[in-house]
């Protein structure tokens, strides 16, 4: 099993991991779900409510996604100065819009280049069930 913190320090994951640790299990609040925000940021800057759908709909509902895993790691990411927040609307606090710092760059590259290996297992792992299963 994939330790939840093991993105968080940049280490590897583990040989172990199965496709329920990446999309079902509490490491993609540490990994997949960090990843995904900055890169949705990257592109234009995004709020919270936006990036829970876009999550959902990238993975055709596969991950729940909850603002209260979203939205504590918007703040998160923010105090590691990875995402600058701003209100759309100071003076009512409609929407808080996220954009990726040069920080935030870094770390989604370095975020990016060791989840691949990861993520390939993963696909691996799911072809080869299918072609158990399914022939």
């Amino acid at each position: 099993m994939v330790e939840s913190a093991e993105f968080e320090r940049g280490e590897k994951p583990t040989e172990a991991a199965t496709p329920r640790d990446i999309f079902l299990s509490e490491v993609k609040s540490r990994s997949v779900f960090p990843l995904l925000i900055l890169h949705l940021v990257r592109k234009q800057p995004e709020y919270g409510n936006s990036i829970i759908q876009q999550i959902k709909d990238l993975s055709d509902g596969v991950m729940s996604v909850s603002p209260n895993t979203v939205y504590p790691l918007l703040r998160r990411l923010e105090e590691k100065g990875y995402v600058v927040g701003e209100w759309e609307k100071p003076e009512t606090r409609s929407r808080r819009f996220y954009t990726i710092t040069p920080a935030g760059e870094e770390k989604y590259e370095e975020m990016k280049s060791r989840f691949e290996e990861h993520l390939l297992r993963v696909i691996k792992v799911a072809e080869r069930l299918h072609e158990e299963i399914y022939g």
